[in-house]
């Protein structure tokens, strides 16, 4: 393993810096895919058990929900102690997949680029979406955002995060402003900074996330 618990042989610029290349962040994670969970534990992550804090308020019992970046399944882990769900995952990642339907707890699993619009789901198909960890990878954030509120039905829920050092960079305040002045959503609740990986030396406290919940109009 290197030093930021990413898969041997790696280089930490993919997972720290947050690369946008489809290609390297899919080996990337399927190569990390067998410790991944492990490592992150040993970095006091949260962020799947936050999102869900967040969301579960605005759910129905058997709400359908898009878990958008799900990797190994730990939102739907979080979201199993919360209610009974029916969760649909996304991943770039074949090889987190397979151990996310190994656990089970999802209807659905697709492998797909996140950054291949529109994304291969109906539209109105979900309750809610949820996306977490995932924005880093992501070198259009808007259009992405936008085609969840195709997938999400009129009055559901979208929460994602995004770190605090790419908040303002990558625009996050103007494009909530701007979608919520035309009208696709509400901006419900920006939370203040969370800890994100307050075990991981190369991230300590000074990269933080914040969550974003959204109602779409």
């Amino acid at each position: 393993m290197t030093m930021d618990g990413g898969p041997a042989g790696s280089s930490s610029w993919q997972f720290k810096n947050g690369s946008t290349d489809s290609e390297a962040v899919e080996t990337y994670y399927d190569d990390w895919a067998e410790t991944y969970e492990e490592t992150l534990e040993k970095w006091h992550y949260r962020a799947p058990q936050d999102s869900v804090a967040l969301l579960a308020p605005h759910l129905a019992p058997g709400a359908r929900i898009l878990d958008l970046g799900c990797g190994t399944g730990l939102l739907a882990v979080a979201l199993g102690a919360r209610g009974a769900f029916s969760i649909d995952g996304i991943d770039i990642s074949a090889d987190s997949l397979k151990l996310a339907e190994q656990r089970g707890g999802y209807a659905r699993l697709i492998q797909h680029d996140l950054q291949k619009l529109p994304l291969p789901v109906a539209d109105d198909a979900y309750d809610a979406a949820a996306s977490v960890g995932v924005l880093t990878y992501i070198e259009e954030v808007e259009p992405l955002v936008r085609d969840l509120c195709r997938c999400v039905r009129s009055g559901g829920a979208i929460t994602f995060t995004q770190r605090t050092d790419r908040w303002e960079e990558c625009g996050l305040p103007e494009m909530l402003a701007r979608l919520e002045g035309e009208g696709l959503l509400t901006v419900l609740q920006i939370t203040e900074p969370k800890p994100y990986l307050p075990g991981n030396p190369d991230f300590g406290e000074d990269i933080q996330v914040r969550h974003s919940l959204c109602r779409v109009a």
